[in-house]
């Protein structure tokens, strides 16, 4: 098949919805040759922090001079972003070449008895061969919701099981209390793996630590107070590792490397650990601090309190869950005091949306409101009576040209534009900067 063939193909099998279990893609996977063991795997679970932790790890893997893989979801600019080699995005004749020989062996399961594997089971063993076939020396895996029964925990040993931040989201799906969802998640754990958690609230840590005692899983949760702040604006935060205990390494160089200070590009406080959890995944793998410096410093990921424009400053955030907003609430009034902030805002109709113009309303002078162009977009006409009940002026759009208008002519010379919403959202704004789609989701 070709690659509108291919994507005709993804559209039909994506009709199969969710469905939890591994039956259907193990048996796949089994049927490829088992693609998922050929290479190092890093493999992290999450709520909020992903997508930046394997960008700081990918920049610095990239810089000590390793071939990298690295699989995401969702995406933003286009759907070939999920799959990514050495920064770069799969070709479309590269995806209809597996997805053919993918399909092949689709067709045998379900001519023996098989029910069809879901889309992102498909998506992920195309992702799993990509890599195999290109012989990576690692494969970064980002988890699609859960753990447990996502379609990527078919691992036999990760080299490095990852947890960024855990809090509610999917609760459809995950359960409604973090105990369950963090158990959910924690289902990536396999015996005997090194385990590296962000910071987590008490509830999380607790059973985090508990399954990797029953699996014996040696378990690291990093502390972000062990780190100094020498510097924070627009530009990035400057920090120090002051936590570092002097026997971790017999090596002066290194170690006079680790007490240098490290730039992380990537604006919010929450970015302080989630590069922290990145440096410690790094430093397990024995990356040189050269190439772990160099990595951290250069790392950019698209969506995540992105600027893409100057005079007005616009930025780009894909804050979609409670703990999201809260992150970037605290980031408005930190980076933006004293300044007219005007939002643009598009959310999903299955996120608690409510819940977002609560938490970011006392931040936005105006805002301006859009439908997203999927069928899961909540209507502009149901988001901005409940701004506007927040004091906040709102008007609506109809086309991402004219939001930027609206807001533009709001936010004059000095204001700043903040388009938040669902990461599908926020394409249009993205290409502002990028301009070319094969960019680079971390570039």
């Amino acid at each position: 098949m070709n690659y509108l063939e291919a994507q005709n193909y993804i559209e039909e099998k994506s009709r199969l919805g969710i469905v939890p279990g591994l039956t259907q893609v193990k048996e796949l996977l089994r049927r490829l040759g088992n693609p998922q063991d050929a290479c190092r795997t890093l493999h992290i679970a999450g709520t909020n922090g992903k997508g930046s932790i394997f960008a700081f790890v990918q920049e610095s893997l990239l810089a000590a001079g390793y071939h990298v893989g690295r699989y995401i979801s969702p995406t933003i600019l286009t759907y070939l972003e999920r799959y990514q080699l050495d920064r770069r995005y799969m070709t479309e004749d590269e995806f209809a070449a597996l997805l053919t020989e993918v399909a092949a062996v689709i067709e045998t399961m379900e001519t023996d008895g098989f029910a069809s594997p879901t889309v992102f089971e498909i998506e992920t063993a195309v992702a799993f061969l990509y890599f195999a076939r290109n012989h990576v020396d690692y494969v970064l895996l980002e988890c699609g919701m859960g753990g447990s029964q996502d379609a990527t925990n078919v691992l036999a040993k990760p080299e490095v099981c990852v947890f960024a931040q855990i809090s509610m989201d999917h609760m459809q799906f995950l359960g409604d209390t973090l105990t369950k969802i963090a158990t959910e998640k924690a289902g990536i754990i396999k015996p005997y793996t090194t385990v590296i958690c962000a910071p987590q609230v008490r509830e999380v840590s607790k059973v985090l630590r508990e399954i990797c005692e029953v699996q014996h899983a040696s378990y690291i949760e990093v502390n972000p107070s062990d780190w100094e702040v020498v510097q924070m604006n627009l530009d990035g935060t400057e920090v120090v590792d002051c936590g570092m205990n002097p026997d971790e390494t017999n090596m002066d160089a290194d170690m006079d490397q680790r007490q240098q200070p490290y730039h992380i590009p990537l604006l919010g406080e929450h970015q302080i650990a989630n590069a922290q959890t990145a440096i410690t995944v790094l430093r397990t793998l024995y990356i040189e601090e050269t190439a772990i410096h160099k990595g951290i410093a250069q790392t950019v990921w698209l969506g995540r309190m992105t600027k893409v424009a100057e005079h007005p400053y616009i930025y780009v955030d894909g804050a979609h869950n409670v703990a999201a907003w809260e992150y970037l609430r605290t980031s408005v009034e930190k980076y933006f005091t004293n300044r007219r902030v005007i939002y643009i805002i598009g959310v999903l109709k299955d996120k608690e949306y409510e819940k977002m113009v609560e938490i970011l309303a006392p931040t936005m002078v105006a805002a301006v409101v859009v439908t997203p162009d999927t069928p899961r977009g909540l209507p502009k006409e149901i988001l901005a009576p409940l701004i506007q009940a927040q004091g906040v002026p709102v008007q609506l759009a109809d086309t991402s040209a004219e939001a930027l208008q609206k807001a533009r002519e709001q936010a004059g010379e000095t204001g700043v534009i903040l388009v938040s919403g669902s990461l599908s959202f926020l394409a249009e704004y993205l290409q502002l900067e990028s301009g070319d789609e094969n960019n680079g989701a971390s570039r």
